[in-house]
């Protein structure tokens, strides 16, 4: 089954704000301004009473209580408002129809890749991407299991992994199994969604990524991946390897120390938002 055919087939699209939707379009202009995100933000009631809250939570412990957008982008700052919005907003479709203990991996897997992503920027000279767009391909890369999950069922997860126990890498295993991968089918989502070309291009090609000459937000997105599956395998420091550090342009120490920042700030993006 191609990408394509097994979006439109989905029963359980996760269902995401139109106004997060749009904040995720506005990173790709350099000349976002505030008032621009508080218009965004104000179209959707929902989203807006969840961030004041959040706002007014012991998360942030402001001292004095927050009552409007504009209050809240002057005193969280673009970067901050961004995470707290995809949170929000992304958190609960990206874990939709999934088992507690899968929703739970794929979960905290995006929330330490977009932190790791957004680290990983501050170390690669020449990549100049900002922040808030690394953060943003890292929380979508794997997006793609959620919408391939139901069609897996009991017998393709066991497929899949007789595939691995072979040999096989996950992409293989995928595109063994369904005829397609989950890169290809979160890229395809996204397309859906209208987002940005670049972040699209970096989710389908986030197990393949542009090294060389120009590097795309793609190698963004696989070092997000890379990095915080060696914080989740910690036998190794990367599962892919020499190579893979080769590709980040990362030597071993290097790498670890960029683990241990990471690992510091997904432990406090982590922290619980509160809903209404």
């Amino acid at each position: 089954m191609k990408a394509p055919e097994m979006i439109a087939k989905a029963r359980n699209l996760p269902s995401i704000s139109p106004a997060a939707l749009s904040l995720v379009k506005l990173l790709d202009r350099a000349d976002t301004s505030n008032e621009e995100i508080v218009q965004a933000l104000k179209t959707d009631s929902v989203l807006t009473a969840k961030l004041l809250r959040v706002c007014n939570s012991s998360l942030y412990a402001f001292p004095e209580e927050v009552t409007s957008v504009d209050q809240a982008v002057l005193l969280l700052g673009y970067q901050q408002l961004l995470q707290t919005v995809l949170r929000l907003a992304f958190g609960p479709a990206m874990v939709l129809g999934l088992p507690g203990a899968e929703a739970g991996r794929l979960w905290s897997h995006s929330l330490r890749a977009a932190c790791a992503a957004q680290v990983y920027v501050t170390w690669r000279p020449g990549l100049s991407f900002e922040p808030s767009l690394s953060f943003t391909v890292g929380l979508l890369h794997d997006i793609g299991k959620l919408v391939m999950f139901p069609f897996l069922g009991d017998q393709g997860r066991r497929s899949i992994e007789e595939c691995l126990a072979a040999g096989k890498s996950g992409i293989e295993a995928e595109r063994a199994v369904t005829g397609a991968d989950h890169a290809e089918v979160g890229s395809g989502l996204l397309y859906v969604w209208k987002l940005p070309e670049k972040i699209i291009e970096a989710v389908a090609n986030h197990h393949s990524p542009r090294d060389s000459g120009n590097p795309g937000l793609s190698l963004v997105a696989f070092a997000g991946n890379t990095i915080a599956h060696g914080l989740e395998s910690p036998a190794s420091e990367s599962p892919e390897g020499e190579a893979a550090l080769e590709r980040l342009r990362l030597r071993p120490g290097e790498f670890r120390e960029l683990a241990a920042e990471t690992q510091a700030a997904y432990e406090n993006a982590a922290r619980p938002v509160v809903e209404v």
